[in-house]
């Protein structure tokens, strides 16, 4: 292949990636995923089953195969390890996540990325009016969606027990902590931890069901309060993961300094979020990163950007610890006084 071919081929291929995202969660949308998670199936049965148009059908199967998302033996079609985490039901939630990219909640938000980029505004803000948070309280159904989404997305949060010690921890506060999972890894993990979740009504409904064993036994509150006014006093820990991101230096330095003040002795804050090295390019991070961009007034910040965010609340750096999916922790305690 000629370089100037492959240049062109190259440039093609990031161009249509928008419509390969598409075709998967149009998989998903219509059980496709589902139903070859269930077992092999050739076009015609599988078409039959869901109500579908055999030859469009074929055709997105064919390019499903191609991105491997599935595969074709002896005429049946079967999902690839990337396209069984897609079904729904799935432990991973990447059904869920897949859908709430695709939303129009997203997509038209992401129209507006040149807006963004011009003016320093949040594209979200330009396509819809508002900032998100209000946006989903008057969304339910998004709102629904987003939960579901942001719960997929945080399935690492139940590794942080593995690499951070809770033994010992009195209180832990989940600021943010979505439908509760992260928290009920921590209480599992530290029998003796009283746990409260701050968040917002839609996340609160579903984080009942995660945590209704907790909270029936005595060890955790559900409080709904908007955090950057103020946090629940005296914790030894406060969890923000995939909180900071979503808000400006500002507001993310105001809500570290409430934590500062309203901590224990001796207690800490842990901050899970894609922690950007100071030198390297981390895809992931960085498409995220630009996702913020388009979302929030917030970032995907680094290491140097996150110790000066702290030290400005009274806060500094002890450790950061890796997570999978290029998350990290970054565990931050008071700045020792001289």
């Amino acid at each position: 292949m000629r370089d100037g071919e492959s240049a062109e081929r190259e440039v093609i291929r990031l161009m249509t990636g928008a419509w390969v995202s598409r075709a998967v969660a149009t998989a998903v949308e219509l059980g496709v995923l589902d139903r070859l998670g269930e077992g092999p199936a050739d076009t015609g049965s599988l078409a039959e089953g869901l109500g579908l148009h055999p030859d469009r059908l074929d055709r997105l199967l064919r390019l499903l195969a191609a991105v491997g998302v599935v595969r074709e033996r002896d005429g049946r079609h079967e999902p690839t390890r990337v396209g069984s985490h897609l079904r729904r039901g799935h432990p991973s939630g990447m059904a869920e996540l897949a859908l709430l990219y695709d939303s129009d909640m997203f997509g038209d938000s992401w129209e507006h990325l040149a807006d963004a980029v011009r003016t320093g505004r949040t594209a979200f803000g330009e396509a819809h009016g508002t900032d998100v948070f209000s946006y989903l309280e008057r969304h339910p159904r998004d709102a629904e969606l987003y939960t579901a989404g942001m719960a997929a997305g945080g399935r690492f949060s139940t590794r942080i027990p593995d690499v951070y010690d809770f033994g010992g921890v009195r209180t832990v506060v989940d600021l943010g902590g979505g439908d509760g999972e992260l928290l009920a890894a921590v209480l599992a993990a530290a029998p003796g931890a009283h746990g409260v979740l701050v968040e917002r009504p839609a996340a609160l409904a579903a984080a009942r069901e995660r945590l209704g064993a907790f909270a029936d036994a005595g060890r955790c509150d559900l409080v709904e309060a908007d955090f950057r006014e103020g946090v629940p006093e005296g914790a030894d820990v406060y969890l923000l993961s995939r909180v900071l991101h979503n808000w400006s230096d500002e507001d993310a330095r105001g809500l570290l300094r409430h934590c500062r003040r309203s901590m224990a002795p001796g207690g800490r804050v842990l901050v899970a979020e894609r922690i950007l090295p100071d030198e390297g390019r981390p895809w992931l991070s960085l498409v995220l990163d630009v996702h913020m961009m388009v979302m929030t007034p917030g970032a995907e910040r680094t290491e140097r950007g996150y110790e000066e965010l702290l030290r400005s609340a009274g806060l500094t750096t002890r450790e950061i610890l890796d997570l999978p999916l290029e998350m990290r922790l970054l565990v931050a305690g008071p700045v020792p006084q001289p």
